[in-house]
């Protein structure tokens, strides 16, 4: 075995899987066999508009079954697939044309029209599509090229577009069931947005790599998420940590019974907390971390469940072709010690190669051959890793260096507050002061010296916020994070 393309993954599901169920929605089931006659279609249509091998295609619409034949029918043409949230605004999709120079841009309505999975013929009247996976499709079957292109959310600038190679995706789709813990046949649940990287490595990959059918539903909806899962079957699902909070808002009578046993969450909740909501939804939640430029991120160890903010160790693919090795980092470039907070920086051949049309930025990110993520974090002795926030929102006051995610979990664990968000605040020479953002429970009551209070009695002077401003929700990013910018932009300076 050697590492394939996206092409020759699709390729072999049509072969292996033929007539089992590939992708179901609420009103509609196609099989793989089918799934691989509608990809031949999409990619056909794709060429006749004048789109040749290494073009970008930008896409623009919901999730869909014909939003999956689309995309990979424009990888398995030879161009590049960039999706993108369809709630975009105009100014921001003036941005994605702009950044991405696409050869063809479509839209919701343009997907349903290429789309020729509404005139499938039956089973027995498909022959295998071989041109559409073959040498004669594309760029050649390299799977260290670029397969498609993945925006980022975009929280504290404008969106930057993730190259993500061939072998990201395949390898994996071939793991992600072990890192999670799933055996046996699965029906996955992709109600995450397939422009994002979620869903299409972990959920359309994995179904592509083993066979497993996939759910599609248009978004998440918390109020008939049950009732969704029950009336789709599905066994597993990803969310991204809000949608779980979501979830718990939900009254006890939104529950209701269906096969739904896995839910794999990043970032997750504290072991507290997942205990609490495994038994209410009867279901098992597994935590993880990665990112656009590289999905083998961490997951879960033996001794990382009850650690809090632990996301388990380096994720390895089951092929066994290569390491994702991890390195912690002090700001001088030497490695930090256990405990110690510094950059979690990872290298392994499927990584990105950078980003689209970013040289500089591409350059800084890559340097040395490690990808540089950003992120903030420690490794303890049995090697487990803990994320404590961006490097970049690493707030330095009186001197030290201050995790906001580890205030932003003391206040949570108030009775009154719903959910923060900690940012630093410019006060002059080159110091911050900590500002806690809140969001109150519903019908609860808090003022700010009580929860200076709180704070004071659980962390160290330095860390505790200096001061406690009061909304009614935070600002999020389309991918359900916080969006930190805003926040910065709108409190401004310290004082």
């Amino acid at each position: 075995m050697t590492l394939r393309t996206v092409k020759q993954m699709l390729g072999s599901a049509v072969e292996q899987y033929g007539d089992s169920p590939a992708i179901v929605t609420a009103s509609s089931t196609e099989s793989f066999r089918q799934l691989g006659e509608a990809v031949a279609g999409a990619a056909e249509s794709i060429r006749r508009r004048g789109v040749a091998p290494g073009d970008r295609v930008l896409i623009v619409a919901p999730n869909s079954s014909a939003l999956i034949h689309v995309w990979l029918g424009v990888i398995c043409a030879g161009a590049i697939p960039a999706a993108v949230n369809p709630a975009s605004t105009p100014s921001e999709l003036e941005y994605f044309r702009d950044d991405l120079q696409p050869r063809l841009t479509l839209t919701a309505p343009e997907v349903r029209e290429l789309d020729s999975s509404q005139n499938i013929p039956s089973p027995e009247a498909i022959r295998f599509p071989s041109p559409v996976y073959g040498e004669g499709s594309g760029r050649g079957p390299d799977p260290l090229e670029v397969a498609a292109i993945v925006y980022t959310s975009g929280t504290t600038s404008r969106p930057k577009g993730v190259m993500v190679r061939h072998a990201a995706y395949t390898e994996s789709g071939m793991s992600f069931p072990s890192w999670i813990g799933l055996r046996g046949r699965h029906r996955l649940w992709a109600c995450l947005p397939l422009f994002h990287i979620n869903a299409q490595a972990y959920s359309l990959m994995s179904s592509l790599a083993h066979g497993f059918s996939l759910a599609v539903s248009e978004r998440f909806h918390a109020s008939t998420f049950w009732r969704d899962a029950r009336d789709l079957q599905v066994t597993s699902v990803n969310v991204v940590g809000a949608m779980l909070d979501f979830l718990a808002k939900q009254p006890e009578s939104a529950w209701v019974e269906s096969p739904l046993r896995t839910i794999y969450s990043a970032p997750g909740p504290d072991p507290k907390e997942r205990t609490a909501l495994e038994s209410r939804f009867h279901v098992r939640i597994v935590t993880g971390y990665g990112m656009s430029e590289n999905p083998f991120g961490c997951a879960e160890s033996a001794t990382s469940r009850d650690k809090p903010g632990c996301v388990g160790r380096p994720r390895q693919p089951v092929s066994g072709f290569f390491e994702n090795r991890l390195r912690v980092v002090r700001p001088d470039g030497s490695e930090a010690g256990e405990g110690e907070v510094g950059e979690l920086r990872f290298q392994n051949p499927v990584m990105t190669p950078g980003y689209w049309n970013a040289p500089e930025i591409t350059a800084a990110t890559l340097a040395d051959g490690w990808l540089h993520t950003g992120d903030a974090g420690t490794r303890d002795g049995d090697g487990d890793v803990f994320i404590s926030g961006r490097y970049k929102e690493m707030i330095r006051r009186r001197g030290e260096n201050i995790a906001p995610a580890e205030i932003e979990d003391v206040l949570r664990a108030h009775a009154a507050v719903e959910t923060v968000a900690v940012i630093g605040i410019d006060a002059g020479l080159q110091e911050e002061e900590v500002l806690a953002v809140v969001v109150l429970r519903q019908g609860a009551s808090a003022d700010e010296d009580a929860l200076k209070a709180f704070a004071a009695a659980r962390l160290a002077a330095f860390k505790v916020p200096s001061r406690i401003a009061f909304r009614g929700s935070l600002p999020m990013t389309p991918t359900q994070r916080v969006a930190k910018d805003i926040l910065r932009r709108e409190y401004g300076r310290a004082g």
